[in-house]
Order: C-alpha cells, then sequence, then structure tokens
C-alpha cells in the first residue's frame, strides 16, 4: 500500500507540473524549440495556503538524451523551506505519437511508463496496466484549455515571451482520492528555455470555490547535458491488487 501511495504523490506532481498545459493550438508561437534532448529548466516553486503557510521546493525538468528515437522526460523535485518529503524524481517514457516540440506541456496522456524513486531508496518501474488506469485518467479529465487569453509581452530576467492568463477545471482521481475544481494560470512561455515557462502564477480552488492554494513558479537556471538522477537498479512492480477488487 505504502508503494500505491507514493505512485499517487508522484501523480499528483505530474499534475502540478503539467497543470498549463492548455489547448496549445491557441498559442499565437511555439514555444517549446529549446527542449531538445539534454535539455534541462531548473525551478523555485513556492506555493501558499490558505493560512499563508509557505512551502518551496526545486523542480528540474530534463529531456533526456541518447536512447535512440525514445522520448524521456524527468521531473526532480527537492524540498526545501517548509516543505516536507524526501527528494524525488520521476522519469517518463513517452509514446512515439508525442510531439516535444509541438508540445512539452501537454504530456501526461502520452506517459508509457514511470520509473519513480526517492532519494535512498529503490528505483520502482510501474507496469503499462497501472499507468493505463491512473495517468491517462489524470490528464484526460483536466481540462486547462477551457479559456485561453494572451496578455501580451512579459519578460523575466532579461528573457522576453507572452504572457497567457488559463482558466480552466478538474476534476480528477487518483487511485482513490477525488479532486474537482478550478485553476486560473497566467503564464510566461518563452522559446529562450526548455519547456518553455519562464514563469507562471496559479491559484487553485475547490469545486467550491474555496482557496486551495497558489502555486508560483521561476526559472533558476537552464541548459543542456541532462542526465538522469536514477540511481541503482530498476525494480518492475506488479499491478497492486485492490482491496474493492477491480
Amino acid at each position: 500500500m505504502k508503494k500505491l501511495q507514493v505512485l499517487s504523490a508522484a501523480l499528483l506532481l505530474g499534475l502540478a507540473s503539467s497543470a498549463p498545459a492548455a489547448d496549445l493550438t491557441t498559442f499565437q508561437k511555439t514555444w517549446f524549440a529549446s527542449t531538445k534532448p539534454g535539455s534541462w529548466v531548473k525551478y523555485e516553486q513556492t506555493t501558499t495556503d490558505p493560512k499563508g503557510k509557505v512551502r518551496k521546493s526545486e523542480m528540474t525538468m530534463s529531456r533526456l538524451g541518447g536512447d535512440g528515437d525514445a522520448t524521456w522526460f524527468e521531473i526532480r523535485m527537492v524540498p526545501k523551506e517548509g516543505a516536507k518529503g524526501k527528494p524525488t524524481t520521476i522519469k517518463y517514457l513517452l509514446k512515439t505519437d508525442f510531439k516535444v516540440e509541438e508540445n512539452a506541456l501537454d504530456y501526461m496522456k502520452y506517459v508509457e511508463t514511470m520509473i519513480l524513486q526517492e532519494d535512498g531508496q529503490e528505483a520502482l518501474e510501474y507496469p503499462v496496466d497501472m499507468m493505463s488506469q491512473v495517468a491517462p485518467a489524470l490528464a484526460s479529465n483536466v481540462d486547462y484549455g477551457a479559456n485561453v487569453t494572451p496578455l501580451g509581452a512579459c519578460s523575466y530576467e532579461g528573457k522576453g515571451g507572452e504572457k497567457y492568463r488559463i482558466e480552466g477545471s478538474f476534476d480528477v482521481k487518483v487511485v482513490i482520492v477525488r479532486m474537482k475544481g478550478t485553476t486560473d494560470t497566467e503564464v510566461c512561455l518563452s522559446d529562450s528555455v526548455p519547456f518553455g515557462r519562464l514563469y507562471e502564477k496559479t491559484v487553485t480552488k475547490d469545486d467550491k470555490g474555496k482557496l486551495r492554494d497558489t502555486t508560483e513558479m521561476r526559472v533558476l537556471d537552464s541548459g543542456t547535458g541532462a542526465t538522469s538522477a536514477i540511481k541503482g537498479p530498476v525494480k518492475k512492480i506488479e499491478m497492486p491488487k485492490m482491496p474493492w477488487g477491480g
């Protein structure tokens, strides 16, 4: 059961990192030309709850290279101020029809394989059956393209781009946890960094309109030469038997 809880947490992390993946055809430019094999970008992520409690983490997103035509994305989250848990790495193998240069954000629905590792623990590869039940549901029920509004030019740390407001709703079930609500995101997109985002701010509310949290991300650094943070052998795990059947 602990492994299942860790998987749920990992998929929720995937939701957070892919949140502004709206209908990218509404954007005025392709912003993902820098997301080449070996590229990476590091963000400071700050989440504030309704009581003002702040949690900070560093999140690094990478497109790994050196594996033929396969596309591997990797997310590494390192808790900082106010955040709990161990540093965690999630490595995704994406399906061959995923077009990175057109859409480097809306990737969760294309996940074929996922490898998860908390620092100091073994690396676990989750079966396709588990991903087919959980990851596509996570992505397909999220409508971040409901309303995309261009807001004009933006810049950060000397890099220019275009700002968009993305309003949407979500209805997500991860294993037995269901979440419903809305998101209101402002994101500055630029082709000068991998994965296209210079900064973003997302306000999340539940389905009753109550504030859940506010999350901000800002680029700290980016570059090339990315390598996987997964350490040691990878263990494949079996699909767990749920107590409620199915």
